[in-house]
C-alpha cells in the first residue's frame, strides 16, 4: 500500500510503500496466516527476490537497495539461501553523466522491481491510498505508466497480468493531472471507476435502524438530523454518532430497552459546519499529554515509525500512543503508528495555532538532529521538520540561517547518494533561500557547493532552463580555475543536450588547454595517421596484465584532463571524427605515465576504434579494444561505460572480428545499462543499433520491422531527433525489402526529404546513412548502375566502419556482375580490388567474411570463363553463409548460382537453385525478391523448365 500524504512528495510516499512490503519480510516471514500460507507466500517472494537477482546485477541491486533499503536487508538472505553469487555492496555509485538521466533510471528500476513482482505466479494488488495529497502527479504518471507498459523493445511482452491496482482520491479535492492520468491508462490497461458517493437520507435510515435494532419510522426523524449535520459523509456520519454517543446525547435506555436520543437537543448544541470543528472540540478534551504527543506525531504526517518515536525520547510519548490507539486518534500496523483517517490528523495538526506549529518543527527537528550522528536517513528526517520551521526566513536569526542552511547542505548529499534528487532538489533549495544576500563573499564554499549541487541536479532531471541559470552564476563568481571545472563540465554536457556539439567541444578543448593538454585546430590525416603509429609500438604487446600493474591514478589535474578527454571523444564521433585518434592516444599516453582510472577504459577501447577505423592494423585496434574491455565488469561505473562504449565496441570493433550474431545480440544488454544509469541517449543508440545490426545479419524482417516501429516511437517518447531519422532511414530498407509491412504505423520519411534534412542540419552521419540504405535497396533488386551512381557521390572518407566492409562487398558484386556484361575494365579493375579486401577481412573473421569471398571469387571466376571453378565457389558461398546463419546471404549465393546455371543452358539446376533462393527470401522475409525472382524464372525459356518452376509456384 502507497499511501499518499500532502506533507510528503508522491514519489516518497510510492517509494515508502514498497519499503514497507520488503520490510515485512526482514524478520523472515510476512505472510501472517497459517504455516501452509506462510509458507506458500515465502516461496512467492523468494521467487521475486530470485527473479531480480536474475534480472539486475549487483550495481542494479545496489542502486535499488538506495531506492528501496529494505531491499538491501533481504535479497542477501535470499541469495545465499539459493547459493548464488549475487551480494550486494555496501558502497554504490549513482551514474550522472547525461542530462535528465535520474527520472529515466529510477523508472527502469521500478520497472525491473514491477516485473519480478508479477513473475511469482500470484496476483498482486497495489493500493495508492490518497493520491489527490500529491501536488505533482507527473512523478506518479511515469510510476504508473510502469505497471502496464513494457518500456524496452527488445523484451517479450507487452502486459503484466494478474496485477490489479486501486487508487482512491476523493473528487473535489483532486487536481486535473490525476484525472487525466487515470484516463490515459485507459488506453493500455483494463480500468473500472467506482464512486462512493454520499449517503442519501434513505440509507442513513437503513443504517441506523440496522444499528439501533428499530424500525425505520422510529430513525427516519435522526436520520434526516444526521444527513443535515454531515451532508451523507460516512466518515462524518461515524464521527458524529460517536460525538453525540460520548456526549450522552444518543444513549441506550435500560427502562425502555431500546436507544433513545432527542434530536431538538442534538440540533441545538450541534454546530452544522462540517465535522471539522467537531473533530477539534473532541481533540480538546484529551488529557494534555496524549494532545502533546498526537500533536508531534502529526508533524510527520499521516504516519511515523517506530523507530523515530524511540529517538524523541525527551518526549517520552511511547506511553501516550498507546492511549490514543484506544481512543481510535491511532492505530498501529507494524512498526508503524498512523492516524486512524487523514483528517483526523489534518484536525489535530490545524488546531495548533501556526507560529506553535512552527514552533514544534524545529523543536523536532533539533531532537532528531542530535541523535543523527552520520544516520542520513536520520538526518533527512530532522531537516525536513526544520524547514517547515524555515519556510518564513524573516523569523530566524542569522546564526540559524548559516546553521540550517549547512545542515540543507548535507541533506541533499545523502538524498543523491541515495538517487534521491527530488528530494535533492528541495534540502538545495531551502538551503540556498537561506543563504545571505551576499553569500558569494561570506559564505563561498557553501554557495559554491549547494549552486553546484544545484547545477547537477537540474542535469540528471534534464531540467535545462534550471541548469543554464545556475551553471552561469557559478562561472560569474568562481574564484580559482578548480572551482570552475565541475560547472565547465556541466556546461558541455548542455551544449551536448542541445546538439551544439561545435560550442561543447570549444568550451571542453579550452578546458583541456589550461590543464595543458593542447590539441592542434586543423587535423590531417597524416597527423592522425602519425599519432595511431606511436600507439601501434607502445601498445604492441599490451596485455590486461600490463594495464593490471598500472597504479591508480592520483595526479589531480590529469584526473580532470581524463574526464574532458572523455567527453571529447563522446562528442567528437558524432561532429569531428577526424580528432578521436588524436584523444584516444592521448589518453593512453596519460595512462602509461600517469596510472589508471576509468576513464583510462574510454581510451583504450577508443584507441582500439580508432586503429580499426583509421588503419589496416584491425587485430590490434580489436585487442586493445578486449584488454579495454576486461577492465568495465570491475568497473562500479560498468553500466555506464557499457552503454557509452557500445558504439565503439559492439557496433564496431567486435561486430568485425566475432561473430556478427554475437555482437549485435549485445545491444539488448547495453539498452538495459543505459536505462539502469537513465542514459536515454545511448539506450536510444543500443535499440538503434540492434534494429540496424539486425537488419544485415538477416534477422526475419517481419518481426524486424515491429522492433524499427517500437524504436521509432520511443525515440519520438524521448525527442531522440538523431536516432529518430537514423531509424527511419534503415527502416525504410526493411520496408521497401518486406514488400510494405510496418507501412502506417508509424511515419517514415523518404530519402529524399531525409536528406533534406540532414543536409539543413549539417549531420552527416544521416547523409552517409541515407546513402547507404538507398544503396541497400538498390543492391538487393539488382540495380548495380544505380548502386555506382550513388557510390560516386559518396566518396570512401578513410575512416573504416563495419558499414563500408558491406559496402565493398556490394560494390564488388556489382561490378564484376557490369564487367560480364559490358566487358569495361574499369569495372573488373574494381571487382579484384573489393575481392583483394575482403580476403584481407576474411583473415580477421573467416565466420563474418568466408561467404563474401567465395561469392565474390565465384563471380570472378564466372567472369574470367572458369566455369568448374566458378560452381565450385557458389556451393562454397551457399554452405559459408548457411553454416554461419547468414539466411539472406544464402538466398543471395543461391540466387546468382541460379542465374549462372540458367545463363549457361543448366536450366533444371538453375530452376532449382532459384527456388532455393525464394525459400530462403521467404524465411528472411523479403516478398519483394521472392516476387523479382519469380518474374526472372518466368521470362527465362519456359519450356526448358519444368512447369512447376515455371511461375506456377
Amino acid at each position: 500500500t502507497c499511501k499518499f500524504d500532502e506533507q510528503a512528495a508522491p514519489i516518497k510516499a510510492l517509494i515508502q510503500g514498497f519499503d514497507d512490503f520488503f520490510g515485512k519480510w526482514t524478520s523472515g516471514g510476512g505472510g501472517g496466516g497459517s504455516a501452509d500460507q506462510d509458507s506458500d507466500m515465502m516461496e512467492s517472494f523468494c521467487q521475486i527476490c530470485r527473479s531480480l537477482l536474475s534480472t539486475i546485477d549487483k550495481e542494479g541491486l545496489n542502486q535499488l537497495r538506495e531506492i528501496i533499503p529494505n531491499i538491501g536487508k533481504i535479497l542477501p538472505q535470499v541469495a545465499t539461501s539459493e547459493a548464488k553469487a549475487h551480494i550486494v555492496n555496501d558502497q554504490g555509485t549513482s551514474s550522472i553523466d547525461k542530462v535528465g538521466s535520474a527520472t529515466k533510471r529510477r523508472m527502469h528500476l521500478f520497472h525491473v522491481l514491477f516485473k519480478s513482482l508479477c513473475s511469482a505466479g500470484r496476483p498482486v494488488l497495489i493500493v495508492h491510498d490518497d493520491i489527490h495529497w500529491g501536488d505533482s502527479v507527473e512523478g506518479l504518471k511515469d510510476f504508473i505508466a510502469n505497471y502496464v507498459n513494457i518500456p524496452c523493445a527488445l523484451q517479450k511482452g507487452a502486459r503484466h497480468h494478474g496485477l490489479m491496482i486501486v487508487g482512491t482520491f476523493r473528487s473535489n479535492e483532486v487536481n486535473d493531472e490525476v484525472i487525466e492520468t487515470v484516463n490515459s491508462i485507459e488506453k493500455s490497461a483494463h480500468v473500472t471507476k467506482v464512486a462512493i458517493g454520499e449517503l442519501a437520507q434513505t440509507d442513513i435510515g437503513k443504517l441506523l435502524s440496522a444499528t439501533l435494532c428499530l424500525p425505520l419510522r422510529y430513525t427516519q426523524e435522526l436520520a434526516d438530523l444526521v444527513h443535515t449535520k454531515t451532508r451523507g459523509n460516512p466518515f462524518f456520519i461515524i464521527q458524529f454518532l460517536k460525538t453525540i454517543i460520548q456526549n450522552q446525547m444518543l444513549q441506550y435506555s435500560v427502562s425502555h430497552r431500546r436507544w433513545m436520543w432527542d434530536c431538538d437537543v442534538i440540533d441545538m448544541q450541534m454546530i452544522s459546519d462540517g465535522v471539522a470543528e467537531l473533530l477539534t472540540t473532541r481533540f480538546n478534551q484529551l488529557p494534555l499529554h496524549l494532545m502533546k504527543t498526537v500533536i508531534i506525531a502529526s508533524c510527520f504526517g499521516s504516519q511515523v515509525e517506530d523507530s523515530t518515536i524511540d529517538l524523541m525520547e525527551p518526549f517520552n510519548m511511547q506511553g501516550a500512543l498507546q492511549l490514543a490507539i484506544r481512543e481510535g486518534i491511532m492505530e498501529k500496523a507494524g512498526p508503524i503508528y498512523q492516524f486512524t483517517h487523514d483528517l483526523i490528523r489534518q484536525a489535530v495538526y490545524e488546531s495548533v495555532p501556526v507560529n506553535e506549529r512552527k514552533a514544534f518543527h524545529k523543536t523536532i527537528g533539533m531532537v532528531l538532529l542530535a541523535s543523527a550522528a552520520d544516520d542520513s536517513a536520520t538526518h533527512l528526517l530532522a531537516v525536513e521538520q526544520i524547514n517547515f520551521y524555515c519556510q518564513d526566513v524573516s523569523i530566524l536569526c542569522p546564526e540559524e540561517c548559516a546553521q540550517f542552511a549547512g545542515i540543507n547542505a548535507t541533506a541533499a548529499k545523502f538524498a543523491i547518494a541515495a538517487s534521491s534528487f527530488e528530494q535533492a532538489r528541495s534540502y538545495i533549495d531551502a538551503g540556498m533561500r537561506l543563504l545571505k544576500p551576499n553569500h558569494w563573499d561570506e559564505q563561498y564554499s557553501l554557495s559554491l557547493e549547494l549552486h553546484q549541487m544545484s547545477a547537477s541536479i537540474s542535469c540528471i532531471n534534464g531540467d535545462i532552463g534550471d541548469m543554464s541559470s545556475c551553471l552561469h552564476e557559478i562561472i560569474a563568481h568562481v574564484k580559482s580555475f578548480e572551482d570552475s571545472l565541475t560547472a565547465s563540465s556541466l556546461l558541455s554536457k548542455l551544449l551536448a543536450a542541445s546538439s551544439k556539439y561545435d560550442e561543447a567541444m570549444s568550451n571542453i578543448l579550452s578546458i583541456l588547454s589550461a590543464l595543458g593538454e593542447k590539441f592542434p585546430e586543423d587535423i590531417t590525416l597524416p597527423h592522425v595517421l602519425n599519432e595511431l603509429s606511436v600507439i601501434q609500438t607502445t601498445c604492441a604487446n599490451i596485455s590486461v596484465e600490463q594495464v593490471k600493474r598500472l597504479l591508480p591514478m592520483k595526479d589531480k589535474p590529469k584526473l580532470n584532463a581524463m574526464k574532458f578527454l572523455s567527453m571529447l571523444c563522446s562528442y567528437s564521433i558524432q561532429a569531428k571524427p577526424m580528432l578521436v585518434p588524436i584523444l584516444s592516444c592521448r589518453m593512453v599516453r596519460i595512462t602509461i605515465e600517469y596510472g589508471f582510472c576509468d576513464d583510462s577504459i574510454v581510451g583504450l577501447v577508443t584507441a582500439g576504434f580508432s586503429l580499426f577505423s583509421f588503419t589496416d592494423d584491425i587485430q590490434l585496434g580489436y585487442r586493445i579494444g578486449k584488454v579495454g574491455e576486461s577492465f568495465i565488469e570491475e568497473s562500479p561505473n560498468r553500466h555506464a561505460l557499457w552503454s557509452r562504449l557500445c558504439f565503439e565496441l559492439d557496433s564496431n570493433l567486435k561486430a568485425m572480428v566475432e561473430p556478427m550474431q554475437s555482437a549485435v545480440g549485445n545491444c539488448p544488454d547495453r539498452y538495459n545499462s543505459a536505462m539502469l544509469t537513465g542514459d536515454i541517449d545511448s539506450a536510444m543508440m543500443s535499440l538503434l543499433a540492434h534494429c540496424i545490426g539486425s537488419l544485415h545479419i538477416g534477422t526475419e524482417l517481419t518481426s524486424l520491422s515491429k522492433s524499427f516501429v517500437a524504436c521509432i516511437k520511443q525515440s519520438t517518447k524521448y525527442q531522440q531527433e538523431t536516432v529518430l531519422y537514423l531509424a527511419m532511414s534503415a527502416f525504410g530498407a526493411c520496408i521497401f525489402l518486406s514488400g510494405g509491412n510496418g507501412i502506417g504505423e508509424v511515419e517514415v520519411k523518404s530519402y529524399q526529404e531525409l536528406n533534406q534534412i540532414g543536409e539543413r542540419k549539417k549531420h552527416l552521419h544521416l547523409l552517409y546513412q541515407n546513402f547507404f540504405n538507398e544503396m541497400y535497396c538498390y543492391f538487393w533488386v539488382g540495380d548495380y548502375m544505380k548502386v555506382f551512381e550513388l557510390s560516386k557521390k559518396h566518396k570512401p572518407t578513410g575512416q573504416k566502419r563495419i558499414l563500408e566492409v558491406t559496402r565493398t562487398f556490394f560494390e564488388g558484386i556489382a561490378s564484376l556482375t557490369l564487367a560480364r556484361h559490358t566487358h569495361q575494365p574499369n569495372w573488373r579493375r574494381i571487382g579484384e580490388e573489393a575481392l583483394g579486401k575482403m580476403i584481407k577481412w576474411e583473415k580477421i573473421s573467416s565466420w563474418n567474411f568466408e561467404q563474401h569471398v567465395k561469392l565474390l571469387q565465384a563471380e570472378l571466376h564466372y567472369l574470367n570463363g572458369h566455369m568448374n571453378s566458378a560452381e565450385v565457389a557458389y556451393k562454397a558461398s551457399i554452405a559459408a553463409a548457411r553454416e554461419h546463419k547468414f539466411t539472406h546471404y544464402v538466398a543471395l549465393a543461391s540466387e546468382l548460382y541460379g542465374r549462372f546455371c540458367v545463363e549457361n543452358l543448366m536450366s533444371e539446376k538453375g530452376a532449382a537453385q532459384l527456388q532455393v533462393a525464394i525459400d530462403e527470401y521467404k524465411q528472411w522475409g523479403a516478398m519483394k525478391k521472392v516476387r523479382d525472382v519469380k518474374a526472372f524464372m518466368d521470362t527465362v525459356n519456359p519450356s526448358s523448365i519444368p512447369r512447376r518452376l515455371s511461375g506456377k509456384i
